[in-house]
């Protein structure tokens, strides 16, 4: 399985204009129509690859120690 790298984007956000949001960076209507059942299942999803790579990551630890 390859996991993409996250790109880190930084931008500015006039906390004075409520209104201002940054253009072409995210599809609000799409966000807005998200249930928060689909929140719940992308969460789950985020959690399960979070603890593969925890695993992996402890795999590798262990082989480079001789522990395994």
């Amino acid at each position: 399985m390859k996991l993409n790298a996250l790109k880190t984007v930084r931008m500015m956000i006039d906390v004075d204009n409520p209104n201002a949001k940054p253009v072409g960076l995210i599809d609000t209507k799409r966000v807005d129509a998200t249930t928060e059942s689909e929140i719940a299942k992308h969460q789950a999803q985020d959690e399960a690859n979070a603890m593969l790579d925890a695993a992996r990551f402890t795999r590798r630890v262990r082989r480079r120690l001789g522990l395994s």
